[in-house]
C-alpha cells in the first residue's frame, strides 16, 4: 500500500512541477526564480514524505540517494542568493534527476529486483 501511495506521491509532484512551469509561461505575476522557490521547497516536502513512507523497503542506496536529493534542493536555495545566474540550469536538472531516478525505481519495483536486502547482524 505504501509503495502505491509512494507512486502516487511521485506522480503527483511530476504534475506539480509542470504545472508551476506552465503557470510562469502563461502568467505574468511570478518569475521562474521564484516559482522554483516554491517548487523547491514543496519538492523536498514531498521526497522527505516519499523517504518516511517507503525507506524501510527500498534498499540503502535508494536511500542515501533521496537524501542527497534533498540536501541537494536545500542548498538550492543558498545558489539563488550566492549564484543566481546558476540557479535555474541547476535546479531543472535537479529536478530532472530526481524524477528520472523516481521512475527507474518505480520500474524496478514493480518487477520485483528492487528490495532491501536483511543482513546478518551478528556473524
Amino acid at each position: 500500500m505504501r509503495e502505491r501511495l509512494n507512486t502516487s506521491i511521485q506522480s503527483a509532484s511530476l504534475i506539480l512541477v509542470a504545472a508551476g512551469m506552465a503557470w510562469v509561461v502563461w502568467s505574468n505575476d511570478t518569475t521562474m526564480k521564484d516559482m522554483l522557490t516554491y517548487l523547491i521547497i514543496l519538492m523536498a516536502f514531498i521526497e522527505s514524505l516519499s523517504l518516511y513512507l517507503i525507506g524501510r523497503v527500498y534498499p540503502e542506496s535508494h536511500t542515501t540517494f533521496k537524501m542527497g536529493i534533498i540536501a541537494t534542493l536545500l542548498i538550492l536555495l543558498g545558489i539563488k542568493v550566492m549564484l543566481p545566474d546558476l540557479f535555474i540550469p541547476l535546479t531543472i536538472t535537479v529536478f530532472a534527476i530526481n524524477f528520472l531516478y523516481n521512475f527507474y525505481t518505480n520500474n524496478k519495483r514493480r518487477k520485483g529486483a528492487f528490495k532491501r536486502k536483511i543482513g546478518k547482524k551478528f556473524r
